[in-house]
């Protein structure tokens, strides 16, 4: 996987570096970002964000393995399993803003390259089955520790919803199991966001840099016409 990255990013650098590119721009991860630029932000963050959903999962299950033979989540277990629950609610909803902004690369992209064919497409399609998967799995969890699904749309009402479950043992028990099973599901989500976006980023980059060098390769067929001197009896 790092092997492919860096094999991007080599590539998304060097158009960067084109002038026949100019003021290609992706509403993003980063505001007033080149299309190159956002590329790299965007297999840069998958990876990232995949290692610290690998990470919380761990921190998840070492707490469910503790809490295993209780009935009732003791209140002196809560802070660890609090602060594990708060980053997995952030980390999802950047996973899905990732979701998101990968999908602008590619209206961009099209935009201003055309779509080539329908590889393109297909990837958007997949970004957008990914992020309606991943809402429908999480609902389902929640669900199934009788937890309010709507109320967790946003981070802002997720995080009350976790304040209010820690008001009770039982609340408290029900919001940790909750978080284990959607961390473990979260694990095999990020796989396949990562495996989208590297193979989709592939595409347009190898795109978009035959279109670059075509460009290129233009204008030096025509430098040697406009800069040839002028024979005798010219105007």
């Amino acid at each position: 996987m790092k092997t492919m990255n860096k094999s991007l990013i080599a590539i998304a650098l060097s158009l960067a570096g084109l002038a026949a590119m100019p003021g290609a721009h992706a509403s993003g991860a980063i505001a007033g970002a080149t299309l190159p630029e956002q590329i790299v932000q965007e297999l840069t963050m998958v990876e990232q964000l995949n290692n610290a959903i690998q990470q919380v999962q761990q921190g998840f299950q070492s707490l469910y393995n503790q809490a295993l033979n209780l009935k009732n989540l003791p209140m002196q277990m809560w802070p660890n399993v609090s602060g594990q629950l708060q980053q997995l609610v952030q980390l999802v909803g950047q996973a899905k803003g990732l979701s998101y902004a990968a999908q602008n690369t590619v209206a961009a992209v099209q935009q201003q390259f055309g779509a080539p064919d329908s590889v393109l497409g297909n990837y958007n399609a997949s970004l957008q089955k990914w992020t309606g998967d991943l809402d429908s799995q999480i609902s389902g969890v929640l669900q199934q520790y009788g937890l309010n699904a709507q109320k967790f749309q946003t981070t802002q009402s997720a995080l009350q919803q976790i304040q209010d479950a820690s008001q009770s043992a039982a609340g408290r028990m029900q919001v940790m199991q909750a978080g284990n099973q959607i961390s473990g599901l979260m694990v095999n989500q990020m796989q396949g966001l990562q495996s989208d976006i590297q193979a989709g980023n592939q595409a347009m980059l190898n795109y978009m840099a035959m279109q670059a060098h075509t460009q290129v390769n233009q204008s030096n067929s025509v430098t040697p016409i406009l800069t040839a001197p002028t024979g005798p009896g010219a105007f």
